[in-house]
């Protein structure tokens, strides 16, 4: 379903308008109705709406503000605006933000359900498109991401199970239904030849490899889809018969069975545990080794206690400069990278979505400066509040962010979820209430207007436009002082004379 807001400043149409469409059956939840732009823009602040449904002409932030606004904090929301024949002229001034649905009043019914259907379907595409683009970049990802699931569940496997779940759907993993085939005595030197013949038998037998295969000493284990025991044999049977120049003894071929996929990846990687060098051949039979020079476990597993145990950002800073250095191959430092973020964040906290958001961002830095400097977002965040929840480390994060970028017009809980927290904006909005004991949007207005009092009180700034630009409401002194006066009482205008009467 998604989620429609309505905006107008009187309540008769606000009623009509929230009676007059069963937004259910065309696929919407109607989640709020709002009586002014300011109560609007806190709103959307909050609860990220799909859609926005806003008259023109309202008091305190007028309906083009609004759509202004809140686009620069979420580029995503599709507005529909509603004016008189007289208004036609804003109606052109909201098309520069891409507002492509202007309805007149009084709005006939028909006309809006065919906007909200048509706005339903166009989402419907780019979530279609959205996910086809994640399916893309998690193939593109594949390599890395198995390589470092084998590498950080060999480092801690008493933490097995968790870190299976976290990347279970990174790499589509079924939950059962696969068995490992064990092949012995294949020597590395015609490694590739046979994993390629392999490969075919498998696939012509109707078990194709669902995983890259795994080499350790002479011992490859395939991991395929369970099937019968006649299948089996033949699979056996095939790859029994093979045969390559410098083969001294014939292949031993049996098979593994688990309840469960996590059991049966959880037996496979105590078998190879012990082996310092361990290879993957991925669907292409191209090897990848892991487990050596600055992507194996021991360097990843001594980067995170050290920066676990560091102190400030000085420190932190100091070892990603250490570790990000001009010198490491870009791949390797991706690689790296990603490792680390799936280490460093919780699973229960991680979904598919927010994970390929950081992927999207990761791969999209062309030079190690540009990963170091996201690094670092992510890195401060683990080390910043380590003695404490993460839940209460992330509300800091986001207090203190905040706190130092009150100019910015651009803040809303979902960028900071987004960009700056990699959580789920839904997660991160019950716990800032939980904690706060209010909504997002009233505590970022608390802090502007604190500033604001400090601007007046200790810089003797009597400049209102100037002080607005300061605490985040831009060329909008209007709104702002629409602000003060609901948080103080009084306009700024009335606020700085009585300070100077003081």
């Amino acid at each position: 379903m998604l989620r429609l807001m309505i905006v107008d400043d009187e309540q008769i149409i606000r009623e009509a308008l929230s009676e007059m469409i069963d937004y259910t059956s065309i696929g919407y939840e109607l989640i709020a109705t709002t009586k002014n732009g300011m109560e609007a823009y806190d709103f959307i602040c909050d609860e990220y709406p799909d859609v926005v449904i806003t008259d023109i002409r309202m008091p305190i932030l007028n309906g083009l503000d609004l759509i202004e606004r809140s686009m620069k904090s979420d580029s995503k929301i599709t507005f529909i605006l509603l004016s008189g024949y007289s208004e036609f002229e804003y109606a052109k001034q909201a098309m520069k933000y891409g507002v492509r649905y202007y309805l007149l009043k009084p709005t006939d019914k028909q006309e809006l359900i065919d906007s909200l259907v048509s706005i339903r379907h166009e989402l419907t595409l780019k979530e279609a498109r959205r996910q086809k683009e994640q399916e893309h970049l998690l193939r593109d990802l594949q390599a890395p991401l198995e390589q470092s699931f084998i590498m950080e569940a060999l480092e801690r496997p008493e933490e097995f199970s968790s870190i299976y779940g976290k990347y279970q759907s990174l790499l589509s993993i079924r939950d059962s239904g696969l068995s490992a085939c064990i092949c012995s005595f294949v020597e590395e030197s015609y490694l590739k030849t046979f994993l390629k013949d392999a490969g075919k038998i498998c696939q012509a037998a109707g078990s194709p490899l669902e995983f890259p295969a795994i080499y350790v000493r002479n011992s490859a284990i395939l991991i395929l889809p369970a099937n019968t025991l006649a299948c089996q044999e033949e699979i056996r049977q095939a790859l029994t018969i093979l045969s390559y120049t410098g083969q001294s003894v014939s292949f031993d071929i049996s098979f593994l069975h688990e309840a469960t996929s996590e059991a049966l990846f959880h037996t496979c990687l105590i078998k190879i545990a012990r082996y310092e060098r361990i290879l993957l051949a991925d669907r292409s039979t191209k090897i990848h080794e892991i487990r050596n020079n600055i992507t194996s476990p021991w360097h990843i597993s001594q980067l995170e206690e050290s920066l676990l145990s560091a102190r400030g950002e000085t420190e932190v800073c100091h070892l990603l400069d250490t570790v990000f250095s001009p010198g490491i191959p870009l791949d390797t430092a991706r690689n790296l990278a990603l490792s680390l973020f799936l280490k460093l964040n919780p699973d229960e906290e991680q979904s598919l979505d927010i994970a390929c958001d950081f992927f999207r961002r990761l791969y999209s830095c062309p030079n190690i400066s540009k990963i170091r400097c996201l690094m670092e977002v992510v890195l401060i965040q683990k080390n910043t509040n380590s003695g404490v929840s993460k839940t209460s480390a992330n509300i800091a994060l986001l207090k203190t962010y905040v706190e130092q970028h009150l100019d910015s017009e651009n803040l809303s809980l979902k960028w900071l979820a987004e960009n700056y927290l990699f959580v789920s904006v839904g997660y991160l909005s019950k716990q800032f209430v939980k904690e706060e004991g209010m909504r997002f949007s009233d505590y970022l207005n608390k802090k502007r207007m604190e500033e604001a009092i400090r601007l007046m009180v200790y810089y003797h700034s009597d400049n209102i436009k100037n002080i607005a630009r300061s605490v985040g409401f831009g060329a909008n002194p209007q709104y702002f002082s629409q602000v003060f006066k609901r948080h103080t009482g009084f306009t700024p205008t009335d606020y700085i004379e009585n300070l100077k009467q003081q």
